[in-house]
């Protein structure tokens, strides 16, 4: 369930909110943002470069599971723009396998231009990038991505402790079985050896 501010749900009451999807890659060399509209949006201290429609998105999927859902990006160069050949050749030269990757949903005020509120849509880390020249100038990069559910499923994490939540609230003892809740046997009714023959 989503939650808005009373800014954006005014916006939406009213019919004029504008929405733009905005696209962020979290690579080590920094954030790459990307938009898609035109001329660049600042945002959180990220300027996002305009895209216009060069970036499509896979339908999103969603599970009740545990599952992971993965989807495609599909960034297309043209020449002369934000999205140029050399900004792909560029993206793709970055450590990019299993990098954070972000897409949200921007809702702006059509006479501002100012951006009211944005929503995260899908995060999940960068798997495979696969580019695809065709005639001219022109390329297309296809980044793999898998979403972060896969988190769940992964095993040899930590598990939270007593001593996480102390550190959040010296006095709160909710923690304290946490360890061992896990592999403590449950008996209903008598305990085993107790029952006379």
């Amino acid at each position: 369930m989503r939650s808005f501010d009373n800014d954006t749900l005014a916006l939406l009451d009213s019919g004029r909110v504008v929405t733009r999807g905005l696209l962020l890659f979290n690579f080590p060399s920094g954030l790459w943002g990307f938009w898609d509209d035109l001329g660049l949006l600042v945002y959180a201290g990220v300027t996002y470069k305009g895209s216009g429609q060069l970036i499509t998105v896979d339908e999103i999927g969603f599970s009740g599971d545990l599952s992971s859902n993965s989807i495609n990006l599909t960034l297309t160069a043209i020449p002369d723009t934000d999205l140029s050949p050399d900004v792909l050749a560029t993206i793709e030269s970055e450590q990019y396998h299993q990098r954070p990757v972000t897409l949200s949903r921007a809702y702006i005020n059509p006479d501002t231009r100012a951006v009211v509120s944005v929503q995260r849509v899908y995060r999940g880390y960068v798997d495979q990038m696969v580019h695809d020249y065709t005639d001219g100038a022109q390329a297309t990069l296809t980044c793999v991505v898998q979403g972060r559910g896969r988190d769940n499923t992964r095993r040899g994490w930590r598990t939270r402790s007593d001593a996480d939540q102390k550190r959040i609230a010296s006095t709160d003892g909710g923690m304290r079985h946490a360890a061992t809740s896990g592999t403590q046997d449950i008996y209903w009714g008598k305990l085993p050896g107790t029952v006379k023959k």
